[in-house]
C-alpha cells in the first residue's frame, strides 16, 4: 500500500464513510425498534410506515447490499484491484447522473454534486491512476 497514490486513498475514505452510512441507514430500515430510528425522525423523506411496506423491505434490502459492496471496494481500491476501480467509477457516474436529474428537477444543489462526481471521475481516469490498477 506504501505505491497507493494519496487520491485513492482519499476517495478510499469517502467511499468508507458512504458504506458505512449506509449500512447505518439498512439497519434503521430493516429493524424496526432499534436506537437509530431516531434517524427517522430527524430526516425523514419517506411517507410514514415506509419501512414496514415491501417496498421499504426492498430498499433495505438494497442499500445494506450497495454498503457491502462499498466495504468490499474501500478492501480492494487501495490494493490496486481493476474490479475496485470500475466499481468506484460505476459509482460516481451513478451519483453524478443522480444529480443531474436532481438539478434537472430544479434542485440547485444537485450542481455541488455533479461538479464533485466530475472531480473524482477525472482523477481516476487520469494515467498514473490507472497505471496504478495495471490499465496498461
Amino acid at each position: 500500500m506504501e505505491n497507493t497514490p494519496k487520491g485513492i486513498l482519499i476517495v478510499n475514505i469517502i467511499l468508507f464513510f458512504a458504506a458505512v452510512m449506509a449500512l447505518i441507514v439498512a439497519v434503521s430500515t430493516l429493524i424496526p425498534g432499534t436506537p437509530l430510528d431516531i434517524l427517522w425522525t430527524l430526516n425523514n423523506s419517506f411517507p410514514p410506515g415506509f419501512k414496514s411496506t415491501a417496498l421499504g423491505i426492498a430498499f433495505g434490502v438494497f442499500i445494506l447490499f450497495l454498503g457491502l459492496i462499498l466495504l468490499f471496494t474501500v478492501w480492494g481500491l487501495p490494493k490496486g484491484r481493476k474490479w475496485a476501480w470500475w466499481i468506484t467509477v460505476i459509482i460516481f457516474v451513478a451519483n453524478g447522473l443522480g444529480d443531474i436529474a436532481r438539478l434537472a428537477l430544479g434542485g440547485i444543489e444537485g450542481i455541488v454534486g455533479i461538479l464533485i462526481a466530475a472531480v473524482f471521475l477525472f482523477y481516476l481516469t487520469r494515467p498514473e491512476v490507472k497505471a496504478f490498477f495495471k490499465f496498461n
